[in-house]
């Protein structure tokens, strides 16, 4: 089965287009938080790909800042959660300024995407339907619990500073908006619809 749809006859190729079948496009959620006693815009944006989860974290016009992937294993031999976090673009440390917070700053991005994926993964083990410390063990091809986490963090200069409520109001936030996806893309035909009860 494919994923374009014609949406023209194929007799007018200058008139002849595609639009993707809904079945392959992710689930986007977007979302605006004000952070700190500054009130910062940060801009939450969510996408659930069905191989990949996708989470922008910005405070810099939509810019996406560093991408940083997260890969959780799951070892059903000892029982152990293990969270990979590199970062693929962007080294997370503004070049103007100076500082030497460079380190930090870089840090704290990494302890941040890692705090989703465990939140995440805490999501998944509930949504199974097993408690928070279950092992699921993922697949037999080697993926995870979770698909793999691609975080992209974009904060204002100065982030390294950012205090434990900020960080826990970010954290809250993302988890929130990737919950909503999660309904989102699991509702099937019933999106929108309110249930019985």
């Amino acid at each position: 089965k494919s994923c374009i749809n014609p949406t023209m006859s194929a007799v007018d190729p200058a008139n002849y287009s595609y639009q993707p079948s809904s079945s392959s496009l992710p689930t986007s959620l977007i979302r605006t938080i004000t952070l700190g006693d500054d009130e910062v815009e940060t801009n939450l944006i969510l996408q659930l790909f069905s191989d990949r989860i996708f989470i922008s974290i910005t405070q810099l016009s939509g810019k996406v800042g560093s991408l940083l992937l997260c890969n959780v294993e799951e070892s059903i031999v000892d029982n152990s959660t293990t969270y990979n976090v590199r970062t693929l673009l962007g080294t997370g440390v503004s070049s103007r300024g100076g500082g030497g917070g460079g380190e930090r700053e870089v840090s704290m991005r990494e302890v941040l995407v890692r705090r989703l994926a465990e939140r995440i993964v805490i999501h998944t083990r509930k949504m199974a339907g097993v408690s928070e410390t279950t092992i699921l063990g993922g697949a037999e091809d080697g993926t995870g619990p979770i698909a793999p986490l691609l975080v992209g963090v974009g904060l204002k200069p100065g982030c390294s500073n950012l205090s434990v409520e900020s960080f826990n109001v970010l954290v809250d936030a993302a988890m929130e908006l990737y919950q909503d996806g999660w309904k989102m893309s699991h509702a099937g035909g019933m999106v929108g619809m309110e249930g019985p009860d």
